[in-house]
Order: structure tokens, then sequence, then C-alpha cells
């Protein structure tokens, strides 16, 4: 079994951002679509969650970028899953520019929950009669837990939208991503070299649920944690950069 997947894919104009790159919502979403894609093609795709019962939900996210696709540049991506490690199924990916230079790699893990109860089922079962061994890492281990940190900055209010809504009726991991970048100003992001970005999903936030978004500054990185009305931490995440003049 080939456990490795690709396919080209060309950059449109809402993929990017001020700057002409591809946006940090459209990693996701593209990293999102392989996913998808690849999960179908070895049985435990979509259809396989419609029959069981079950979906899955992503949990964590690290990228690692070298460089930011732009506007019409054709990439291709690649995925492929990794040995389950506990409650997470693993799951890494590549983009290449057109050039074949590598831009991003990242690594992922995902939660298989049973529809009917929302509790995890453990990843393992699925993943029986697959074989790791040789299969690498895009990015050294598995996506890290956000780390604290000390003081808080500015915050911001979101509420939760139909658009913002995945066909599970909870908001869409890319959403989160936006709701991120919706924290920085364009000229304070222009001045960004973007060097990583995690993600954490703790709580899924549904329709009309307000989200108070509240960011920490350090060296090098940006935190924002998202907070439902209850007190709950729905996300975490943090950008990591090299400021340029």
């Amino acid at each position: 079994m080939d456990m490795h997947y690709s396919f080209s894919h060309t950059i449109i104009y809402s993929e990017i951002d001020t700057r002409g790159r591809l946006a940090l919502p459209s990693f996701s979403a593209i990293f999102q679509e392989a996913a998808l894609l690849q999960a179908e093609k070895l049985g435990f795709g979509e259809s396989y969650c419609a029959a069981e019962g079950r979906m899955w939900v992503l949990s964590r996210l690290r990228v690692e970028f070298d460089r930011s696709p732009v506007h019409r540049e054709t990439i291709r991506v690649e995925t492929w899953p990794k040995e389950p490690q506990g409650p997470l199924a693993r799951r890494d990916f590549r983009i290449f520019g057109v050039d074949g230079e590598l831009c991003a790699r990242a690594t992922s893990g995902w939660m298989l929950l049973d529809t009917a109860s929302m509790r995890p089922v453990r990843p393992q079962q699925v993943f029986k009669d697959f074989d790791f061994s040789g299969v690498g890492e895009a990015v050294r281990g598995s996506a890290p837990k956000v780390p604290g940190c000390d003081g808080e900055g500015s915050q911001v209010r979101v509420t939760a939208r139909y658009s913002d809504l995945d066909q599970n009726d909870h908001v869409n991991n890319t959403r989160y991503v936006r709701w991120f970048l919706d924290c920085f100003s364009p000229q304070e992001f222009d001045r960004l070299d973007l060097t990583g970005f995690d993600i954490n999903y703790s709580r899924a936030a549904g329709w009309n649920d307000i989200v108070t978004l509240k960011r920490c500054d350090g060296p090098g990185s940006t935190i924002v944690r998202g907070y439902l009305d209850d007190g709950s931490e729905s996300f975490a995440a943090m950008l990591l950069y090299r400021e340029v003049s």
C-alpha cells in the first residue's frame, strides 16, 4: 500500500494575503483537503465515518515555513499518515513550489469521535492493518501543545456565524486561523517573516457562540487564546516569526 498521496494545486486569488502570498488559513484549508482526500482513498474517510457514526476532528497542527508560494503558482501537496500515538491519529504534509523547492512542512494530530456520544474512539483499531515502517516525517515528533505566556495584550470578541460552520455544525478549523489573524493589523503582519505556526483545538464553537480572543506577544512569537463565554478554552495558536524592516 502506498502511504504517500500527492496532488497539484494552482493558487487562486482568494487564497492569498495582502502580500500576494499563500495566506495562513489557505495552508490550513489545503492540508484539510489533502487529509480528506487520502483518508477516503485509504478507507477511513467520509464514507467510513458516515457508515460507522464517527467523525474526524483536528486536534493539533504544527506548520514550519521555508517560503510562501505566490498567486498563480502551481504547488505540489504531499500527505501521509503516521503511526497513531495515544488518542491521536497523526498525519504529515509537505508543500513544494513550482521549482520543486520545499515551501512548508507540517504535522497534525486528529481525534476520531463517536458522533452519538462525542467521545473519542482510539484510532489504533482503524490503522491496525497499516504498515508505517519507512513513511518518514515531515516534521520531527508530534504537533505540540501551545505554551502559556505571561501577561495579556489586546482582546477581540468574535461571534460565530453561519459562514463559519462546517458540515458538523462546528466552526471549521480554518476559521480559527482567520480569527487569529484578525488580532493583527496589516502593517504589523507585513513586518513578519513567518517561520512556524502551531494551533490546538480544545472545544468547538458553534453558531452564535461568542469567542473572546486574548493576544500575548513575546520575543519572536505571538500567542492568541480563544475563550467561550463559560470561560473554557476553544483554541490556542502561536505564530513564530522574524521581524523584518
